[in-house]
């Protein structure tokens, strides 16, 4: 090999690998539209294949005592979530009252569900804590401990459900029992892990870029288990009531967890269409097609929309008076 070769070679090397580099956002960008293509045709594909006048008669024969009662969870629910920010208060020790704390939290968990995670849950969360004086390293934390303690608590009951064995599959899942509870002990094995970190390195800080995490102790750890087990149980019981005992819970709650797997994927606000395409292709086998609709109809009226309507003027009036008084506002422990 010559000298000019030798020389010639790695620049070739190099310049091709600059340009896959140059064109990576590109690719990354047709690779994403065409997911999105891909889920809008089979959602599509499978709203053609309902009738919805039945639809709308399920949903408008709903009893309203039903709703009622779902309202109350709902919002039950949605207290407990809003609990997490409680957690990130504690480890941040910023000098914000509680109340303030699970406002912004509760506020920004109603943008979450209806205009995606980037939104509601981090836009939103920026925007108010800043609001309040809360520094931009602070809001990270407590952002990432929020997000950390929803899905520790996912892990711990998809896998708690799938071990049990509680879960009759149907044959459209295509995935044996066996399966799902290797599946169930794989997550247990996670979240114990957790747990032991927490209990030999607790205090410990990681940095990970400009982002450090401090492990917590394994009685902070416990409380956030419980915190995210309750508040995933919730969020399954205001889906079952409107099903009508039709299926068991457990079912309920495997294919709830199953659609927010696909939800956070996608990152489709809302996972509109995603929750009832999973629901539809895992239920259809044990309910008409009609009813899962309208239940899960009911269930964004209930968990989505109303909290919405009533985040909405929250948050303006929020926004008013902070710029009524000129600055960011600087709260007060309680």
């Amino acid at each position: 090999m010559s000298i000019e070769q030798q020389v010639t070679k790695p620049v070739k090397t190099i310049a091709s690998s600059s340009g896959v580099k140059k064109y990576w956002p590109m690719i990354k960008k047709v690779v994403t539209y065409s997911f999105f293509v891909l889920i809008a045709y089979l959602i599509i594909k499978q709203a053609m294949t309902i009738e919805w006048e039945k639809v709308l008669t399920a949903f408008r024969e709903t009893p309203l005592h039903i709703f009622a009662f779902a309202s109350v969870i709902a919002i039950a629910c949605f207290s407990v979530y809003a609990s997490y920010d409680l957690i990130g208060r504690y480890f941040t020790k910023i000098k914000l009252s509680i109340s303030k704390t699970w406002l912004v939290a509760i506020l920004s968990y109603a943008f979450n569900l209806n205009l995606s995670s980037l939104v509601g849950g981090v836009a939103f969360r920026y925007r108010l804590y800043s609001r309040f004086g809360v520094g931009a390293k602070d809001v990270t934390k407590i952002i990432g401990i929020s997000v950390a303690t929803n899905w520790f608590g996912y892990i711990f009951l998809a896998g708690l459900l799938f071990v049990s064995g509680q879960i009759d599959v149907p044959q459209s899942w295509k995935v044996s029992n066996l399966t799902l509870q290797w599946i169930g002990a794989g997550f247990l094995c996670v979240v114990a892990g957790y747990f032991l970190l927490c209990a030999y390195k607790q205090g410990q800080e990681y940095k990970f870029k400009s982002v450090s995490l401090t492990i917590p102790g394994f009685k902070v750890a416990t409380f956030q288990l419980l915190l995210a087990c309750c508040h995933w149980c919730l969020m399954a019981s205001v889906i079952y009531l409107f099903f009508y005992e039709q299926v068991s819970f457990f079912l309920v709650f495997a294919v709830l967890l199953v659609s927010a797997v696909a939800g956070a994927v996608t990152h489709i606000p809302g996972g509109l269409g995603v929750l009832e395409a999973v629901f539809v292709a895992l239920l259809a086998a044990k309910i008409d097609k009609s009813q899962i609709l309208a239940g899960l109809f009911a269930y964004r009226c209930v968990f989505y929309l109303l909290p919405l309507a009533l985040a909405t003027p929250v948050y303006l009036s929020l926004e008013a008076m902070v710029k009524g008084n000129g600055n960011e506002t600087v709260a007060t422990e309680n």
